[in-house]
């Protein structure tokens, strides 16, 4: 039995498309507390698992961005990864994974980032203390090895998106995206898109991602980290197109406000190691974001049903 934390963001979501009777999935704090080490130990006292993937994790995404929380982001990714680890240890987890975070990278180091460049310089200030915990996981992972001979690794992912995303208004610019243009199209109004549309980001689909880190999982074995995920850039015009196009929504109606930030111009990862290692085959971000529309389209007309049911009975 493989143990999947973090069970209902995009990616432990897509593990669960994987036909694989093997997993036990952990949907959150309401099935356990990873932050405790008591809670923690009592469940692994109490379930046998051969092997640990580790998805959990608290980021400003779940609103805790600003000054105000990077403590909280530190502390409780920090603990969460020990908690984990110290029990692959004491239950002696024949394979554990734990995933870590592009945006650990410093923003000075050259692109497309390399593994070996995470501690050439510092963290972006965004949501330094989500990066710091990030960081932390490297050296983690070289110690857990070489005192206590764990077979663990560090994958680490790019941007994600697919079916069960954060499709709110705060969320991801992807999800977002689509959330606010099917919105547009049946209010027939107009779709604003932050900036002029000429960034550039790289997004993996992720049931590719959580196929791609079964590989490493069952494949790899190594103190180095290996970054994981698609390297297709496009720019963020690109995407609003590909999602109109999916969607049928007349370009005409998209508006760049370019009276607002832009955000980070480029921010690629080299994922060489990764496809030498594996020669995977990452679906295409037009193929990719057909599908996920397809799915948030169904979902919201399923919903919309349901709810004129109800108010007839």
């Amino acid at each position: 039995m493989i143990l999947i934390t973090g069970a209902t963001g995009v990616l432990g979501e897509a593990f669960k498309k994987i036909d694989n009777k093997k997993f036990f999935f952990l949907n959150g704090r309401k099935d356990l507390d990873l932050c405790s080490q008591n809670d923690t130990n009592q469940f692994f006292n109490e379930n046998e698992f051969d092997g640990v993937i580790h998805l959990a994790a608290v980021s400003g995404g779940l609103g805790l961005s600003g000054p105000k929380y990077q403590a909280t982001l530190l502390r409780d990714n920090t603990l969460m990864l020990f908690n984990i680890l110290d029990n692959s240890v004491r239950k002696k987890i024949k394979k554990t994974l734990v995933a870590l975070s592009s945006g650990m990278y410093p923003p000075t180091a050259k692109m497309p980032y390399l593994e070996e460049s995470v501690h050439n310089g510092p963290a972006h200030e965004s949501s330094y203390g989500y990066f710091y915990a990030k960081r932390v996981f490297e050296p983690a992972i070289r110690s857990y090895r070489d005192q206590f001979n764990l077979d663990v690794i560090g994958c680490v992912p790019n941007g994600m998106y697919g079916e069960s995303d954060n499709f709110s208004d705060h969320g991801p610019m992807l999800p977002s995206i689509i959330k606010k243009m099917h919105a547009a199209k049946k209010n027939n109004q107009k779709l604003n898109v932050w900036g002029d549309g000429s960034p550039l980001r790289e997004y993996t689909y992720a049931y590719d991602m959580a196929k791609a880190f079964l590989w490493c999982f069952e494949n790899y074995s190594s103190y180095e980290i290996i970054n994981v995920g698609s390297s297709e850039e496009r720019s963020i015009k690109d995407i609003v197109n590909y999602i109109s196009e999916s969607m049928n929504f007349d370009k005409k109606n998209i508006d760049y406000d370019t009276s607002k930030p832009m955000g980070v111009l480029k921010k690629s990862m080299s994922n060489d190691k990764f496809i030498k290692l594996s020669n995977f085959k990452f679906t295409s971000l037009k193929d990719g974001i057909l599908n996920t529309t397809k799915w948030y389209e169904q979902i919201y007309d399923n919903q919309k049903n349901n709810i004129k049911q109800k108010s007839k009975t």
